[in-house]
């Protein structure tokens, strides 16, 4: 995978602008939701290019969301956290775009609202380049 970094910040751009069928939608929940907003925004930018999908989801899911996050914002979070952890090891953006047509339009409503959250919180928007 080129840059599991912006892999991160590209799927949840996809996840968020792309059209969408059925879908599940999201995550268990499991994860913390009293994380500090330094931690929360560390976890995002400190992805290296040897993590895979998987391995971004389980560090995005073990730091969790900050307590103040809006509960569609969270959802939002659990649904990116979920779909990465489906991708493949070797996700291309072809992937990305399969991976955010298979969402829910309430589900794709709760990424943007997620996105919007991130952007406010850590001050930047996820473009999908690395940083």
């Amino acid at each position: 995978m080129r840059n599991p970094k912006a892999l991160v910040a590209a799927g949840a751009l996809v996840l968020a602008a792309c059209g969408g069928g059925g879908g599940d939608g999201g995550g268990g929940g499991g994860s913390p939701t009293d994380a500090s907003t330094a931690s929360f925004c560390r976890t995002f930018t400190e992805l290296g290019s040897q993590v895979t999908p998987r391995e971004a989801a389980d560090r995005l899911d073990e730091v969790g969301t900050p307590s103040g996050i809006a509960s569609g914002a969270r959802h939002g979070f659990e649904v990116l956290v979920d779909h990465l952890r489906r991708l493949p090891d070797d996700a291309k953006d072809a992937d990305l775009t399969a991976m955010a047509q298979d969402l829910k339009s309430s589900d794709r409503a709760d990424v943007e609202s997620f996105l919007s959250y991130y952007a406010t919180q850590c001050g930047r928007v996820p473009t999908g380049g690395s940083s």
